[in-house]
């Protein structure tokens, strides 16, 4: 494994904004903390993309794991702070 990379910083929303500043910091959320459904597309992809750039995969970078992370939280219909793109409530 690769040492943890930072990332522009995303905030979600449960109970109060939770920052994540790193990808082991998404991974994580993804793996131990996630509010939303596991079993969506946008997850599983957002664990792997995740897992490979903690591997210190060539294809994929932590910019990648961003957005795969974000794509997740859209698709759970969670709410982040900032660049959200997703749903309105």
């Amino acid at each position: 494994m690769v040492e943890d990379t930072p990332i522009a910083p995303v905030q979600i929303a449960w109970g109060d904004y939770s920052t994540l500043s790193t990808v082991l910091a998404l991974a994580d959320c993804l793996v131990q903390q996630w509010p939303g459904p596991t079993d969506g597309d946008a997850f599983l992809t957002a664990l792997m993309v995740c897992d490979a750039v903690l591997a210190g995969s060539e294809d994929d970078v932590p910019e990648d794991a961003r957005a795969a992370f974000v794509e997740a939280a859209h698709e759970a219909g969670l709410s982040l702070m900032g660049d959200d793109d997703g749903p309105d409530f």
